[in-house]
């Protein structure tokens, strides 16, 4: 990560200022939602990451009307398209549900949400790790979850992380750091528009690489704000 100035200030002066709004899948956030009835607590979440963001716990499979507990389901690709598939119930698939939950709840929570703390590996939640099976059965690689890749598509420029990058302070104070910074231009660029934040940020970006400065003032001249967020928020990642 890059590191930020000692005379760092964000661009909205609030006191208090308001908690990032960050969505969390549901058991990580100690529900128990999972299709076993059990939850997976992330124990960061009730002290550094609650204390700093405002969590809002999701789980797409309740969510789109599955029972808890419920029948197992996986990813599986059929010529170009993944699915959700029961592993055992063959002919389980809740796939059109979890795609218009998927839409439905982050479509309604975009125009606020700073953040967005995946469970590894599940077909819904899972960020590049979730196994994905042929019809077969066989195991063909990795994937992100159905949840996760609508975000990953839709919201390019979202700070988000799986559970086990949020298990140190430093990892936590990390992604906190990313979740207020996207809220503070998010709030500038509706309040004073998108050349007074690129101003305020003009210390950090001008020790980016040259590349990167030139790309956000080109976005900053064109004003396409959410491509300005995408390229600085990546910036200054891990």
């Amino acid at each position: 990560m890059l590191k930020i100035p000692d005379e760092f200030s964000f661009f909205i002066k609030e006191n208090p200022p308001e908690k990032p709004q960050v969505a969390i899948s549901a058991c990580l956030n100690g529900e128990a939602v999972r299709y076993d009835g059990t939850s997976k607590r992330l124990a960061t979440t009730s002290t550094l990451l609650s204390n700093a963001l405002t969590l809002l716990p999701i789980c797409p499979e309740v969510g789109a009307g599955m029972t808890t507990p419920r029948p197992p389901i996986q990813l599986v690709r059929t010529g170009d398209q993944i699915e959700a598939m029961g592993r055992d119930d063959k002919n389980l698939n809740p796939t059109p549900q979890l795609e218009q939950f998927r839409q439905q709840s982050i479509d309604k929570l975009a125009p606020s949400l700073c953040g967005y703390i995946f469970k590894a590996r599940s077909p819904s939640c899972g960020i590049n790790s979730t196994p994905i099976f042929n019809s077969e059965g066989e195991d063909i690689g990795v994937g992100s979850g159905l949840q996760a890749a609508y975000v990953q598509q839709t919201l390019p420029w979202l700070p988000i992380q799986e559970e086990q990058d949020l298990a140190t302070e430093q990892q936590c104070q990390q992604f906190i750091f990313q979740c207020q910074l996207l809220r503070d231009l998010r709030l500038g660029c509706q309040q004073q528009g998108l050349a007074a934040v690129h101003k305020h940020y003009v210390t950090i970006i001008n020790v980016l690489p040259n590349q990167q400065q030139a790309a956000l003032v080109a976005s900053m001249k064109a004003g396409t704000q959410e491509r300005y967020w995408e390229i600085l928020l990546r910036a200054l990642a891990v």
